[in-house]
């Protein structure tokens, strides 16, 4: 929409440039998108005196005038006809620029010419180009003729939102400039001259549609004349881009920029039997619209008829049949309100989109129809003369309520987060245009005004307060509350990209399962994973819980890669899994981590063969991430999970606290999902190990200065013993020397004890002090051995 700074001033007397204007807009919500200097480049068109005017000594046509611009004289060759002494003129000097061309001093047939007389349509202020623009003498010299014919301007482009629709007009905006401000609003206060006899008398309206017609008024004027329209009124609508047609038009299409409620004139001795029906289309009826085209109706558009025809698409477009012409003699001004769902549809349908239509989409006031077409007649009869019939006839079924809303100071402070005096509150309140209705202690009750449908809640008031308050008069806090963790921020993207790196691919899907998946993963029934999160309106079964696994829709991604020739499957998914409270809502949202593989462990090589994954595949892969999150006490335990197999399956601990689990699939449990090969899977819970990697900060260490030195040891155990339990023995005898304990080998078989295993370590000692000798580490290397034969009764090979 066009805002021109001319025509806001007739409404509040702006103190501020042009310049400082689109700021203020801008601030208040008005979002400026461009700005245009009306009349900019003919600033250096100034009146000039024609002195003297003498014929061309080589050409009949043109003449050679002497011209005064009140301080220098020109001579200008001009070849108009009605170029006459002392009249003054438009003069344009050399260098001015005029559209594409700049002026020179040019010899004309043999005669020096300074400028040009210029026309209107040179100037571009008309299409008449029969001669020079002439004034009379007693005009004064030197003045832009910009400023003569008033064009100079500043127009704005602004972007309204869909909710505010009472900006749509000069006045709306002129009347929140005026709360922002505090400067008074100048309303046009329409002032009419009636005959005796009621325009009910004359015009008949109709309406069978009231849900999408929710006003209609019709007011009649008889003996106007059409007419071009006055000056003042035609440099108003081309100011905002509007073409001047006649009078009546002009009229309301000035009242609908004005007031921002479109209108609409018909014919009245072409509306049959002078009757308005608002009604909807008969599907395939066809009307010739004001652009020249024939649209074929449905039953979902709405039409303005007379007795037999349709004569406009309501709030959309008028129609040809019923137009203004300059045989017009007696006119119907309508002045309605649409369903703006109505109108959205209809124009959206057609591909129409008219001034009325932008803003009947956007829900307007009834009520502003009736100040519409009151200010509509008040011009017309001053542009276009005729008769006003008393009153106007009004269609109002169902009247439009007014809307109460309490607001609390104390909830104003709370959401704002400072503290703004009741008193200023209130008198935002009022400069909106709304009224306080009542006061008790901290509640206020507002009634807002027709035209703000917006201010429907408590919000609605707070937001408006703070936009009249000033944004930038909030206090800027020093202290602030970080909008996200940065350091969990980065680690979750970090085991993502780990993952990745040992050959994942990241699964998305919905966070919904279904309890069936639960069954197939017998998962008990007083497991946590049980208390599920139901959803009321589920698509369908499969979606009808919140997951509280990621697993099942992994396994499912895996059968479809599997039935789309991809057998080496390897995905993980970071998300949420919930469990219900009592009333049914979340209880805990808890991200975890959660992966499966199977298929190949690495891909086709000719030097080797493949191998199929297994169990210490993924357990590197946990492995990777726990180093990832911080070198902490992990350890692992046999796994109690219900869907893994035993003996390859093992739970994941920091300390003495779970935090995931790992392991083969059960055979049978990895059938009922549609698999028939070993499926290893992985599950970690992403919130600890964010809190386990900001209690164990990374910390620098230097390179070793001094030797390494290992050995190896070779013994039988029992396997009951794990790992994990020989590890942990090895590093308590010298926690600052023996660096790492790694497994080897692990031999089951002929030789070997049934029960009984052999395992073999490499153990590494290092000091960051000093050089370590072979005696003291042998010394060492026996107090290893006594402990493990003391605690775990090894047999050594």
């Amino acid at each position: 929409m066009k805002i021109s700074y001319n025509w806001l001033k007739e409404y509040i007397d702006i103190q501020i440039s042009p310049e400082e204007l689109v700021d203020r807009m801008t601030f208040a919500g008005i979002e400026v998108e461009a700005v245009e200097k009306k009349g900019e480049d003919l600033q250096n068109i100034v009146l000039a005196k024609i002195l003297k005017k003498d014929s061309h000594p080589d050409a009949d046509k043109l003449s050679v005038c002497k011209v005064f611009d009140g301080v220098n004289e020109y001579q200008v060759v001009c070849g108009a006809p009605n170029c006459t002494e002392n009249k003054v003129a438009a003069l344009a000097k050399v260098g001015t620029q005029l559209g594409d061309i700049k002026l020179k001093k040019a010899k004309i047939r043999g005669v020096q010419s300074f400028g040009m007389l210029c026309s209107e349509k040179e100037l571009g202020l008309s299409d008449d180009h029969d001669g020079i623009i002439m004034l009379p003498e007693d005009t004064p010299l030197g003045q832009s003729i910009a400023d003569v014919y008033n064009i100079s301007d500043t127009v704005y482009d602004v972007e309204i939102t869909p909710n505010r629709p009472d900006l749509l007009g000069m006045l709306c905006v002129a009347r929140d400039l005026s709360a922002l401000t505090g400067l008074p609003l100048k309303e046009p206060v329409p002032v009419l001259t009636e005959s005796s006899i009621p325009a009910s008398e004359k015009v008949k309206v109709v309406n069978n549609a009231p849900e999408k017609c929710t006003r209609y008024t019709a007011r009649y004027i008889e003996g106007v004349k059409i007419q071009e329209s006055p000056t003042w009124l035609k440099e108003r609508l081309e100011a905002v881009g509007l073409r001047p047609v006649n009078n009546v038009v002009d009229v309301t299409n000035f009242v609908m920029m004005e007031l921002g409620h479109p209108l609409h004139a018909f014919d009245y001795d072409k509306l049959d039997q002078h009757t308005i029906v608002v009604r909807t289309a008969a599907d395939g009826e066809k009307i010739t619209a004001l652009d020249n085209n024939e649209y074929t109706l449905t039953e979902d558009d709405l039409v303005i008829a007379d007795a037999v025809k349709p004569s406009a698409i309501a709030g959309v477009i008028g129609g040809a049949g019923s137009q203004i012409t300059e045989e017009t003699v007696n006119i119907v001004i309508e002045s309605a309100n649409f369903s703006y769902n109505t109108v959205r549809r209809t124009g959206n349908r057609y591909k129409i989109s008219t001034d009325s239509s932008y803003r009947f989409e956007r829900d307007m006031s009834d009520i502003n129809a009736e100040l519409a077409g009151k200010r509509a007649a008040e011009l017309i009869l001053q542009v276009a003369g005729g008769t006003l019939y008393a009153g106007f006839v009004d269609s109002y079924p169902n009247p439009q309520e007014t809307v109460n809303i309490k607001l609390r100071y104390s909830r104003i402070e709370h959401v704002l987060g400072l503290k703004i005096p009741d008193e200023d509150i209130k008198n935002y309140i009022k400069a909106l245009g709304c009224k306080i209705t009542e006061e008790n202690g901290d509640d206020l009750i507002v009634e807002s005004p027709h035209f703000r449908k917006d201010l429907a809640r408590e919000i609605d008031y707070i937001e408006e307060i703070i936009r009249l308050h000033g944004y930038n008069n909030v206090p800027v806090k020093k202290d602030y509350n970080p909008v996200m963790n940065h350091t969990k921020f980065y680690l979750k993207r970090e085991l993502q990209d780990q993952m990745v790196q040992c050959g994942f691919f990241e699964a998305i899907n919905w966070p919904y399962s279904s309890p069936d998946y639960l069954n197939q993963l017998k998962i008990a029934e007083d497991d946590i994973r049980r208390n599920n999160v139901t959803i009321k309106n589920p698509l369908g079964a499969q979606y009808s819980i919140m997951q509280s696994m990621i697993l099942p829709n992994l396994l499912k991604n895996a059968v479809t890669n599997i039935n789309n020739g991809n057998k080496n499957v390897r995905l993980f998914e970071m998300t949420k899994v919930f469990s219900r409270s009592n009333d049914n809502t979340p209880a805990h949202e808890i991200l975890e981590m959660c992966g499966v593989m199977l298929g190949e462990s690495s891909e086709m090589y000719w030097k080797s063969e493949t191998q199929p994954v297994d169990f210490f595949d993924m357990k590197g892969v946990v492995e990777d991430i726990l180093r990832k999150t911080a070198e902490a006490e992990f350890s692992y335990a046999v796994s109690v999970e219900p869907f893994l197999q035993k003996g390859q399956a093992a739970d994941v601990y920091y300390k003495k606290q779970k935090i995931g689990y790992l392991g083969k699939l059960d055979t049978k449990i990895a059938e009922s999902f549609d698999i028939d090969e070993p499926v290893y899977c992985m599950n970690l819970d992403v919130e600890i190990l964010l809190s386990i990697r900001e209690q164990n900060k990374a910390e620098f260490t230097a390179i070793p200065h001094f030797p390494s030195i290992s050995r190896d040891i070779s013994f039988v155990v029992a396997k009951s013993v794990t790992v994990k339990e020989i590890i942990d023995a090895v590093k308590k005898v010298n926690p600052k020397l023996i660096k790492s304990v790694s497994v080897f080998d692990d031999y089951q078989g002929k030789g070997i004890e049934d029960g009984f295993r052999s395992l073999s370590f490499k153990i590494i000692f290092l000091s960051e002090t000093k050089t370590l000798t072979d005696g003291y580490v042998s010394k060492l290397f026996d107090k290893i051995l006594s402990v493990l034969r003391n605690k775990f009764e090894i047999i050594m090979r």
